[in-house]
This record gives C-alpha cells, sequence and structure tokens, in this order.
C-alpha cells in the first residue's frame, strides 16, 4: 500500500492547528464590534485507490468562512436606522423642551407682574411712579421674549452646524467603503477575506445610524450602497460625497447636497428631511419642530406688542395728546423687510401684518408660474392661489405681502412673518407720562334714547379727517332697524356716512375712525355724540389696559396670550414625550433584532472553549500519527 501516513498525520496536524488559530482568533474578538464568527471549513483529501480499496489520504481546511446571515444583518441595519434617528430626535426635542419651558416660566411670570401693575396704574392713572413700574414690568416681558428667541436662535445655530458635521461624517464613512470595496477586490482569490468584509460591515453599520441606506451586493464581492433606495451614495470603489450648503433663498437653512467625485461642480439637492437616521432627524427637527416653535413664540409676541399698541392708539397721554406705541411697531420697516426672502436679486419684497388674530405661525413658500401665484403652508403642506388686490398685494393668513416687481417666472420666495417676532420685542416709549390711560372720545347718548345701542370707538388713522373734536362732534343715528346715519354736529345736512349695521359685524367704519356697535335703537330712532375727550386725567383707557389678559382674539378669537404661550410649551412637551415612546420602541426593536443576530454569527465563549479543547486533542492525536509514522520509517532504515 502506497499510502503516506506520514502526509497524513500532518495533514490533520495542519488542520487542527488552523481550527485552533480560528477558534483564538473567535475569542480574541469576542468584544469586536461587528466581528462575524469564523468557522475552518474542514474536509477530506481525496482517497486513494490501492489493492481494490480507497484508502483516505487525509484532510485539508477548504475555507474559512463568516458565519453571516444577510437578512439577520439588513434587519439590524434597518432597525439601527430607525433607532439612531428617534432618539437623536428625542434628545433634540428633551433639550429644547427644557428651554422652552425655563423660559416660558419666566414670561409667563414677567406677564403676570405686568397685569398686576396695570391693575394699579389703572387705579390711579395719574401716578408716575406706577406709570414707570408699568414701563419697568413691560421691558421684563420684552427682555423675556428675546431671551427665549436667543435661546431657539443657538439651538438652531447648533442643529446647523450638527447637519454640516453629520454630512462630513457621512462621506467619511461611504469613502472608508469604497476603499474597502477596492481591497476585497484586490484580494484575488477564491476565498473570503473575512476580516476586510467585517470592517466594511461595520461602516455600513455605521453609515446606517447616520442615515437610511440600502445595500446591493455585487458578483465581484463589492457592495453598492444606495441612500434611501434612490441615490448613489457608494458604487464600487466610488464614494460620492454629502455637503452641507448655505440655503436658497435663506442661507441659514443649511441644505444637503450630493456630490459626484469626479464632477464636483455638479451636485444633486436632496430632501434631507427625509433621509432618516441621526442625520435626517436633526434636519426634521429643524424644519418641524424648532422653526415653527420659533415662529409661534414669535406670533405670540407680536400679538402682545399689538395688542398694547392698540390700547395706546384709542387713549391720550397725561400731555394730551394720542398715545404712541408702548412696543416697537409690528410693522417696522426692518421688521416687513425681515419677514420676505428671494435669492432674485431683482425682487425684493416685504410682508405687513394686518390682523393678528388670524396670524397661525406657519411659515410659506410664494412659487410664481406663469403669471398666477400659489401659496404653500409648510406646516400643513397645503397650497393655494393668491390673487393680487388692486394695490397690488397679495392676502394671506393675516398678512400681505408687497412685492417690488414681478418675479421671474418658476421663483421660489420664503414667507416668514412671525419667525423674528420675539426678537424684534422692545419697549419703544420711553417716558412714563406717554401711556396714555385717558380716553381720546367720550360717547354721550341723548336722553331721549329709548333703545338698547351702546357706540365705542376705536381710532384706525389718528390723522383720519373724519375724527370728531373737543368742540364738533360726530352725531350718529340710529333706529332699531340698524339704519343710521353719521354727520358733524356743525354740519347737521352734511351726511358723512349712512347706511345699514351688518348683524354679524356691526361696525360703522369711517377715514380714520371704527364705531363698534351693540345693541339696537328705538324704532324712532336714537342719537348719540362721539367728541374728543377734555383732559387727560381720566381711566377709562386704562382699563382696556386690564382687558387684555382676558382678551382672546389670537388663534381666530380663540386664546389670550398667556393661552398662546402655554400652548406653545404644551405642544413641544406632548410632541417629546410621543417622541420618547418612540425612542423606546426602536431600541427595543433593535435590541430584538441584534440578539437574534449574535445568536447566529456571535461568538460564544463557552463553545469556543469546548472547541479549543476539541481541536487540541485533535492536534495532539495528529501528532502521534506523525510520530508513529516516523517511527514505522525509521525501523524500516534499520532492517539489514
Amino acid at each position: 500500500m502506497a499510502v503516506d501516513m506520514y502526509q497524513t498525520g500532518v495533514s490533520g496536524l495542519m488542520a487542527a492547528q488552523a481550527q485552533l488559530a480560528t477558534t483564538g482568533h473567535n475569542i480574541a474578538n469576542v468584544n469586536t464590534e461587528g466581528y462575524h464568527r469564523q468557522r475552518a471549513e474542514q474536509m477530506t483529501e481525496g482517497a486513494q485507490y490501492s489493492g481494490g480499496q480507497f484508502y483516505g489520504t487525509g484532510t485539508s481546511i477548504s475555507d474559512v468562512t463568516r458565519i453571516y446571515q444577510q437578512y439577520a444583518f439588513k434587519d439590524v441595519l434597518t432597525n439601527s436606522t430607525e433607532q439612531a434617528g428617534a432618539n437623536a430626535m428625542y434628545e433634540q426635542l428633551n433639550y429644547l423642551n427644557s428651554g422652552v419651558n425655563d423660559m416660558g416660566k419666566a414670561v409667563s411670570q414677567n406677564l403676570d407682574s405686568l397685569y398686576k401693575t396695570i391693575d394699579a396704574f389703572t387705579d390711579n392713572p395719574a401716578d408716575l411712579g406706577n406709570r414707570q413700574l408699568l414701563l419697568g414690568h413691560a421691558q421684563d416681558v420684552a427682555s423675556s421674549f428675546n431671551a427665549m428667541q436667543n435661546t431657539l436662535n443657538q439651538q438652531y445655530s447648533v442643529n446647523s452646524e450638527d447637519i454640516a458635521s453629520r454630512a462630513h461624517r457621512v462621506s467619511e464613512l461611504s469613502a472608508g467603503i469604497a476603499e474597502l470595496n477596492q481591497q476585497i477586490m484586490n484580494t484575488g482569490t477564491n476565498s473570503s477575506p473575512n476580516d476586510l468584509l467585517d470592517r466594511r460591515d461595520k461602516l455600513i453599520s455605521d453609515l446606517g445610524q447616520e442615515v437610511s441606506i440600502t445595500t446591493i451586493n455585487e458578483p465581484n464581492g463589492v457592495v453598492s450602497v444606495m441612500l434611501g433606495g434612490r441615490e448613489t451614495l457608494v458604487s464600487g470603489s466610488r464614494a460620492f460625497s454629502l455637503q452641507a450648503k448655505p440655503g436658497t433663498p435663506d442661507p441659514q437653512q443649511t441644505e444637503l447636497h450630493l456630490t459626484a467625485p469626479d464632477q464636483p461642480n455638479l451636485s444633486t439637492k436632496l430632501n434631507a428631511s427625509e433621509l432618516g437616521g441621526k442625520l435626517g432627524a436633526t434636519v426634521k427637527f429643524r424644519d418641524t419642530v424648532l422653526a415653527p416653535t420659533m415662529s409661534d413664540m414669535g406670533r405670540t409676541a407680536i400679538g402682545l406688542a399689538d395688542a398694547f399698541n392698540q390700547v395706546q392708539k384709542q387713549g391720550v397721554d397725561l400731555n394730551g395728546v394720542p398715545g404712541a406705541n408702548l412696543f416697537t411697531d409690528i410693522n417696522s420697516d426692518n421688521a416687513r423687510i425681515g419677514r420676505f426672502f428671494t435669492d432674485n436679486a431683482n425682487v425684493s419684497g416685504e410682508v405687513t401684518i394686518t390682523d393678528t388674530g388670524k396670524l397661525t405661525g406657519s411659515e410659506y413658500r410664494l412659487d410664481y408660474k406663469d403669471g398666477d401665484y400659489f401659496i404653500t403652508d409648510l406646516a400643513v403642506g397645503e397650497r393655494q392661489l393668491v390673487t393680487a388686490d388692486a394695490d397690488g398685494n397679495l392676502n394671506v393668513d393675516g398678512f400681505s405681502i408687497s412685492l417690488s416687481d414681478v418675479p421671474a417666472n418658476g421663483d421660489n420666495m420664503l414667507i416668514r412673518p412671525t419667525r423674528n417676532g420675539a426678537a424684534d420685542l422692545a419697549v419703544s416709549l420711553k417716558q412714563p407720562e406717554g401711556l396714555a390711560a385717558s380716553s381720546a372720545f367720550t360717547t354721550t347718548a341723548s336722553p331721549q334714547n329709548t333703545g338698547n345701542a351702546s357706540l365705542t370707538p376705536h381710532i384706525t388713522d389718528s390723522s383720519g379727517p373724519e375724527l370728531p373734536t373737543k368742540n364738533d362732534p360726530l352725531v350718529v343715528t340710529l333706529d332699531a332697524a340698524g339704519d343710521y346715519q353719521v354727520f358733524k354736529k356743525s354740519d347737521p345736512t352734511t351726511i358723512i356716512q349712512n347706511g345699514t349695521l351688518d348683524p354679524t359685524d356691526p361696525v360703522i367704519s369711517l377715514n380714520g375712525l371704527d364705531i363698534n356697535v351693540s345693541g339696537l335703537g328705538s324704532s324712532g330712532g336714537d342719537s348719540f355724540e362721539i367728541a374728543a375727550a377734555s383732559g387727560a386725567g381720566n381711566n377709562v383707557n386704562a382699563q382696556a389696559f386690564g382687558d387684555i389678559k382676558q382678551k382672546k382674539w389670537l388663534n381666530d378669537g380663540q386664546g389670550t396670550i398667556t393661552d398662546s404661550l402655554n400652548q406653545t410649551m404644551v405642544n413641544v412637551g406632548g410632541k417629546t414625550y410621543s417622541q420618547k415612546i418612540k425612542a423606546d420602541s426602536a431600541a427595543a426593536a433593535l435590541t430584538q433584532s441584534q440578539n437574534r443576530m449574535q445568536s447566529v454569527s456571535g461568538v460564544n465563549l463557552d463553545e469556543e472553549a469546548a472547541n479549543l479543547l476539541r481541536f487540541q486533542q485533535a492536534y495532539m492525536a495528529s501528532s502521534r500519527v506523525v510520530s508513529v509514522a516516523n517511527e514505522l520509517f525509521n525501523s524500516l532504515l534499520q532492517i539489514r
């Protein structure tokens, strides 16, 4: 028999040595993240035919395989993306919730202090101390709104930096995967480069935490990576880069672009909020949570300023002149310009607040296409056609847009009516004498009136030509059918205005003055005189300041200033709680998928220890076979 017993023993020795090496490699990498257990595949060598029988010639290691289940890996990858995104969103929401609650409490406390001061001011409107105290608390309210806006702006800035950092991280991971693809192709062997595959899978896992990806296994061993299943991120040894660029038309709203390695000047703009993972969650948080919160706070601040300024306009100060704005004008030049964004240098625009009660806190995109304007509410995605009025203005949801010129066809413009409202809030009235505690007009009903009507005048334009004076009041006659006439007492034959009241909105609108009517006149007609008030010592208008606390006009008449502020905090708190549940659920799903993968691919030290003993015994037994073969050979040499 020509079977080489020595070679057979050596083959077993080498096989056992390979098994021991593989087992040792598994044990050494038990704590290596992303490592898949390896196994040396052992097979018999070809048999040798001799004397009518087949005799084995030993064993060999055919391959060292990686215990890998593609389905389990992709399941972990998907759940890892979900968990990373959900957790990133929760962390940012939790931070925002803490900041909004802390700063919101400060705003609420300062508002309460302001309202209490208004009570003292109403009781004694001539006291300069009360007036100065009211101005001081108004400044505290403005400062607390400013501080909240500053906190939100800082988080917005950090968010933009985080977006840029994560985009760079995605590019690094993509380049690493492409490089490993090249190394795997360079091995040029039929066996699997297991450790290179593990390293590549680790990078893919890390990339999957940053963005949502899908992988495609190619025949040559490389893996192509698709961003969100649509855009190519890695193709063979080519890696695309993800770049953060200034946004258009708002440079501070960072955008993400995908750039090919051989075409750096060409890029594809991505819908970043749909990327998934940590990066997608960061962008989505900015666009759907942080920005709306800033606009909601701004809306409350604008509503506050407008309410106090409107009351000021209805009265006169200690000097007997019409009241000036307490807070900065909500429609100052800078405010109107700062609400409009475009990247068309030939067109500028302004946004004027027309009704704070109708403001929604949303932001909008204005599109110009083929001569038509379309406006989209970015919060809900609703798009509608908007037509310019006689003055060329576009009126939407409590504000109007005026453009300096016709945009280019296809232009997109960004409208932010309230984003900077909290930052712009400031006390513009410097002297306590300027607080308008006294009413600007007195309304006197004729003693012969038998109806239940009452009239309340409101100034709409202090320079209006139809405003009454002290010596020449307006006379308003009103009957039970709602028919009215308005004329000056000095000229009863010249009718300024007449008509019939709208029962749903009983207001007589004159040039510079609105007269709100409640109740009805008598069938024979009732008469009222509206005259400029004498002196500046009454507290009629001061009482209107006190009414602001309970006045519901925000949210289409559904909420007060405090209600609006609380609603913003509740919204953020509710989103934070809901996101925590999502994050916990995503973490549980990830743990389950990781456990499933570990049960297949993970290293079990008990199992490896048993293998170590088994392969050690096989090594010793094969060594004995070699030793016996050597003894037999020596015995043959000693035969004479």
